[in-house]
């Protein structure tokens, strides 16, 4: 089971064993989120930040944000709600201003330093562009559109804090099955024709029509399912369509796997599976984990999603 430490005006507190633990993390979801409940402990109401391991590994950093406790007769309980660093962002509106080549570095020092981070992976070359941060903006869009524009992708700031501008997590191939590599108790995989997008009209010239088309070669054929971009005018681009297409293609198969442990591992990790029934896919990643534990046991869910 996990173990956790919170920081309070005093210092830092060890916490009790929990009770119970929630930990998720989705790699479409800025923000990983903890829900731990553990024996109450005198100066827990001052936490601040909370800090779960995996041994001696942190796996989780991030700002409390609901600190409740409960008392049932002779019983109290402290249940605690917490999202990772990713949350300080969103929850902060950004500065309306203008960037012109704007460099990593730049963004970094204006937009994340001074809410705790203390450095950032990726190159320090400038976006050669302008990038405009609109009134109502969180930090985290801006991070979020600076990464999109400059690498065409968006960023990933993992549980433990480090801030990965490209998104890419170069861990281990995660290989999942039960004669080799990490068992599992069941498998379930899923098959979502409706989130495949056939094709995309874009409008490239002056006039009401959208004349181009974008098909989508991996899709059904008796499947139509259409959307629009305007690459004159509305911002959108043939990249646009491209990213539309193959998020969809991505969306459209994962698998479900449960293992009867505490498995953390990063979500983007490369992932392998060899099962007799529903077979042998490589090309995967980790798209989600959700891991629970209480005084009895322990599983973690792992969904895993193609490459795009």
């Amino acid at each position: 089971m996990l173990k956790f430490k919170m920081t309070t005006h005093s210092g830092m507190l060890l916490l009790p064993s929990p009770v119970t633990v929630a930990y998720n993390s989705e790699f479409s979801v800025p923000a990983d989120d903890v829900t731990v409940e553990f024996p109450y402990i005198k100066g827990c109401e001052d936490g601040d930040f909370l800090y779960g391991f995996d041994g001696e590994n942190l796996v989780f950093k991030g700002q409390i944000d609901e600190i409740i406790t409960k008392s049932s007769g002779e019983k109290i309980t402290v249940k605690i709600t917490a999202r990772s660093m990713a949350g300080i962002l969103l929850d902060n509106e950004a500065e309306p201003c203008i960037y012109f080549n704007a460099s990593s570095s730049v963004i970094f020092e204006r937009h994340l330093q001074p809410f705790g981070f203390n450095g950032y992976i990726g190159d320090n070359n400038p976006y050669f562009g302008y990038i405009k941060i609109s009134k109502g903006m969180s930090q985290w869009q801006v991070l979020e559109n600076y990464c999109v524009n400059k690498y065409g992708k968006k960023p990933r700031i993992t549980g433990d804090g480090r801030v990965i501008l490209n998104g890419g997590i170069n861990g281990e191939v995660l290989c999942f099955g039960n004669n080799e590599g990490y068992r599992y108790i069941s498998a379930e995989s899923r098959i979502k024709r409706y989130k495949v997008i056939s094709d995309v009209r874009l409008k490239v010239k002056q006039g009401n029509r959208y004349g181009s088309v974008i098909k989508n070669s991996l899709a059904d054929t008796r499947l139509v399912r259409r959307r629009y971009v305007d690459a004159l005018t509305g911002g959108g681009s043939v990249g646009t369509a491209d990213r539309i297409i193959s998020t969809s293609n991505g969306n459209a198969f994962e698998i479900e796997l449960v293992c009867p442990y505490m498995l953390m591992c990063e979500v983007g990790n490369k992932a392998t599976i060899n099962d007799e029934v529903i077979g042998s896919y490589d090309g995967l990643y980790v798209h989600k984990i959700r891991y629970t534990a209480d005084s009895k046991s322990e599983k973690t869910v792992i969904t895993l999603k193609k490459e795009i």
